[in-house]
């Protein structure tokens, strides 16, 4: 029978998918077999006819979990479903499908990771929080935490209390996101405090910008804007942005590898500015990755033509440029299918940093061979 890992945290975006990568391929290189669920997902996208999670979709194009994208994401929340829950749902229907999901995903294996969603409590407005779903699927917990000592901590409790009042057994912890600099005093103080709870660190992994990058195309996609010219380099990365709130040669000095600049489309002033050095093989210092058009306006048609010339991607929103700030501030950086770098990183990663052998130790469970 195979053992279930449940892949909890203290809050969105902890990192949990990013563990998830990496536990599934260092089992996997221990000689384990390993399955894969999701069982209640926020954020969908189709797959073969399937309405899944993404990070579904992310595993199964990555390692593929064999049961297929339907066992493996059994229970979706689209919105207004929590609505017409409390007018009357009944989450026993719901229960089964988890169960019977995890009933194909786990035949044959030796663990399934049950990736969860937010902090112990979430789901619980349809009788389906993380902690009653670990204790549905007999599963053990660990628990993904931020950096620092005192909130990761402090947090990492609160969820306990949650997973212990559904009488589910809590191995510990990883500290995630934890700046470089501070790892091993932070590791440290993490694994004294968790050890005065009964608690094991297994593991404090260092923060890694590249992971919170998103491409141009996912950007699009998530707020919905036009693509006015740079089909080809939407696969480009953003860093961080720039609002075009200054004067241009202000506005430059920001300029760099992997900004995005967002200006309004009818100062051509900054437009000039952002794509002055962004022209095809005249790329400097200066330079922008992409750049986005506010408003709901486009620059003259003879920037446009220089626009067309461009070396980085343009797009454009009708949105004006705080709200359009905002918005792009707010999307949250997901490793897609086929980001090989990411991937292979997110791997490296847990192998380097998390105590993969003492948790499978902690968990039960004997590795037929060692990785190499």
């Amino acid at each position: 029978m195979a053992t279930g890992l449940f892949i909890a945290a203290t809050g969105q975006h902890s990192g949990k998918t990013m563990v998830s990568l990496g536990l599934i391929s260092a089992f996997a290189r221990r000689g384990l077999k390993v399955g894969y669920m999701k069982p209640v997902g926020q954020r969908t996208v189709e797959v073969d006819g399937v309405v899944v999670d993404e990070d579904v979709s992310l595993i199964e194009a990555t390692y593929g979990a064999g049961a297929g994208a339907a066992a493996a994401g059994p229970v979706t929340v689209p919105p207004g479903f929590t609505a017409e829950f409390l007018n009357g749902g009944d989450s026993t229907a719901l229960a089964q499908k988890i169960r019977d999901g995890y009933g194909e995903v786990s035949r044959g294996q030796d663990i399934v990771v049950i990736e969860g969603t937010g902090h112990a409590g979430v789901g619980a407005v349809i009788e389906l929080s993380n902690a009653s779903v670990a204790r549905l699927l007999d599963a053990k917990a660990i628990i993904i935490a931020g950096g620092g000592i005192g909130k990761p901590i402090d947090e990492f409790a609160l969820n306990v209390a949650l997973f212990d009042r559904a009488d589910v057994p809590v191995l510990g912890a990883i500290a995630n996101k934890v700046l470089p600099d501070k790892l091993d005093k932070v590791r440290m103080y993490v694994e004294k405090g968790l050890a005065r709870t009964g608690h094991r660190l297994f593991g404090a992994v260092p923060l890694r910008e590249s992971l919170s990058e998103i491409t141009v195309a996912q950007l699009v996609d998530e707020i919905k804007a036009k693509v006015i010219s740079g089909e080809a380099h939407l696969g480009v990365h953003i860093r961080r942005y720039v609002v075009g709130a200054a004067s241009a040669h202000r506005m430059m000095e920001h300029f760099g590898k992997g900004v995005l600049a967002i200006v309004p489309g009818d100062r051509d002033d900054l437009v000039l500015a952002a794509l002055s050095s962004a022209v095809v093989g005249q790329r400097s210092r200066f330079s922008v990755s992409a750049l986005c058009l506010t408003g709901g306006v486009l620059p003259h048609e003879n920037i446009m033509r220089i626009i067309g010339r461009a070396d980085a991607p343009v797009i454009a929103m009708d949105d004006g440029t705080f709200t359009a700030a905002s918005r792009i501030d707010h999307v949250v950086a997901k490793i897609q299918p086929g980001e090989t770098q990411k991937i292979r990183l997110a791997n490296v990663l847990v192998e380097k940093y998390v105590d993969v052998d003492g948790l499978l130790e902690a968990m039960g469970v004997s590795a037929p061979s060692a990785g190499c």
